[in-house]
């Protein structure tokens, strides 16, 4: 260890130190300055609440059908490889949570506060119904100004016929991200857990909202996995109606035709077509059979897809709040504080040499 250099140092310190003690009154009044804007702030903000779901989801993996495959086999059908990997894996989930179009099937849900004061819908409640900071309102007069300015306009233009997209509008697009910053969903990789989190001003709208996010991913995604095997499905049933409708009548056809000749006779006619009508009805039974076997697959195999999540943690009403942090903001801003003052002592004279000398260059 160089001690030069441990003298240069502390020789650099010293001034600096001398130069805080002999500021000290200004430090400290600006610090009380500073602590009375931190309480100010912290009390300024809504106090939040957060609710939490803990789910549990199967693998997405399906390697768990080889019932279904042995079922396949014993009706004569190759079901080929069903060991399959969803494209919808619990990664993408907070991508899902995060859609325009999720968020806005959130927007009819009933929401009731916990003193029972608010019974709402959920969009009006975060239109409406929520507190915000003062500097918000003020920071929200420009563009109240600005509407008024621009509220003798046409409005906006209308949207031409058969469009494929969503139409929403400036109110609808404040609601969603508001509710962004609310809404949110965490996925351990790892241990393949499922994380929802809700932040509401209200601790039972938080947990209700929790719940309803928790219960519309699962819709979300059991849809989306069972799509494929449920129009398998309706194939498969009209498939089966259909053999089936032609099998009772080529049953019946065979049926009137014995009953018309029940006496016989010994011609090689007679027999012909009595041979004929049972093969067409056997092969119509055979048909038929298969039908009702393929239709019984795709109903299990629905049955199959379907996903299982464990609720490994519902959705409960906080008692304590998330935020804000009082004591955070307040030494943050002390921090703040103090730390500015000291950088101007250190290079606020320079500062100011610089200003000089351009000023008197410009002169």
């Amino acid at each position: 260890m160089d001690l030069n250099n441990i003298d240069k140092k502390i020789d650099d310190i010293i001034p600096l130190l001398r130069k805080v003690w002999g500021d000290r009154r200004r430090i400290i009044r600006n610090c009380f300055i500073g602590g009375v804007i931190g309480v100010i702030i912290a009390f300024s903000i809504p106090r939040e609440y957060e609710s939490t779901v803990v789910l549990a989801p199967e693998s997405s993996k399906s390697t768990s059908l080889s019932g279904l495959s042995s079922l396949a086999s014993m009706a004569g059908v190759n079901m080929g490889n069903l060991s399959s990997e969803d494209a919808l894996y619990p990664e993408l989930y907070p991508q899902i949570t995060g859609a325009t179009t999720f968020l806005s099937d959130l927007y009819a849900m009933e929401v009731s506060s916990k003193d029972g004061e608010i019974k709402t819908t959920l969009y009006d409640y975060i239109l409406n119904k929520q507190d915000f900071p003062w500097w918000e309102y003020v920071l929200l007069v420009p563009g109240k100004i600005k509407k008024m300015i621009l509220s003798s306009d046409n409005g906006a233009p209308e949207l031409p016929e058969n469009v494929t997209y969503c139409s929403y509008s400036e109110q609808d697009f404040s609601v969603l991200n508001n509710l962004r910053k609310k809404v949110w969903t965490s996925v351990d990789v790892g241990n393949n857990v499922i994380t929802i989190s809700v932040v509401m001003q209200d601790p039972k709208i938080a947990a209700q909202v929790a719940d309803r996010v928790a219960s519309l991913l699962q819709e979300y995604v059991t849809k989306y996995r069972t799509n494929k095997a449920q129009q398998d499905y309706l194939y498969c049933e009209k498939l089966y109606k259909e053999a089936e409708v032609t099998y009772n009548q080529k049953q019946t056809e065979y049926a009137k035709y014995m009953d018309r000749h029940m006496l016989g006779t010994l011609k090689m006619q007679f027999k012909a077509e009595e041979e004929r009508l049972l093969n067409e009805a056997q092969l119509a039974f055979g048909i038929y059979n298969q039908a009702a076997q393929q239709m019984e697959i795709s109903k299990a195999k629905v049955q199959e897809r379907t996903p299982v999540y464990t609720t490994m943690q519902p959705a409960v009403i906080p008692q304590l709040p998330a935020g804000p942090r009082k004591l955070y903001i307040l030494i943050g801003v002390l921090f703040l504080t103090l730390f500015g003052h000291i950088s101007w002592l250190v290079t606020g004279a320079k500062f100011k040499s610089v200003i000089r000398k351009i000023a008197a260059k410009n002169e």
